[in-house]
């Protein structure tokens, strides 16, 4: 064993600065897996939130925007579906951000999948929240396909 030059806790030093006892090279190689595993996890990660997203197609509300301030007491709610000939119905929910509690506000059966929506008092002078969820002809259920549309104000008249 070569002369020890420094030691400051458990790890002692040789002269060239690496660890020369068993206890500061466990530490050693436990601190590099954990740099390690910090580094390659949020890489992993973003990878499946891509393939996620990429998976999430089916469509997208295109009325109303996000950030929509409607001062009516009624609101048009459309989706716009990739493939409209594999689609049976289509649901519109809604939400405050008080509360959080999602609710089906009505659905469509054709095209085009069309919403209008008779805002409720309990909506109303609040910010919104709606998505939608496809039923397909071959039973499956398509949940917040484009995600939701935030940030919509309801004002009352």
């Amino acid at each position: 064993m070569s002369q020890v030059s420094e030691k400051r806790g458990p790890i002692e030093k040789g002269e060239k600065g690496w660890p020369t006892n068993p206890l500061g090279l466990v530490i050693l190689f436990i601190f590099a897996l954990i740099v390690v595993f910090l580094v390659i996890k949020p890489l992993l990660s973003q990878k499946n939130e891509e393939i996620i997203q990429q998976n999430s197609a089916g469509g997208r509300i295109i009325t109303p925007q996000a950030g929509d301030i409607v001062r009516e007491n009624l609101i048009s709610i459309e989706l716009s579906v990739d493939e409209p000939q594999k689609v049976q119905k289509a649901q519109f929910w809604a939400k405050t951000y008080a509360d959080g509690k999602w609710q089906m506000i009505g659905e469509a059966a054709q095209l085009p999948f069309k919403l209008e929506w008779s805002i409720p008092p309990d909506f109303k002078n609040k910010a919104i929240a709606i998505t939608s969820h496809i039923y397909t002809n071959d039973g499956n259920i398509i949940k917040d396909p484009g995600g939701w549309r935030e940030g919509i104000i309801i004002l009352s008249n």
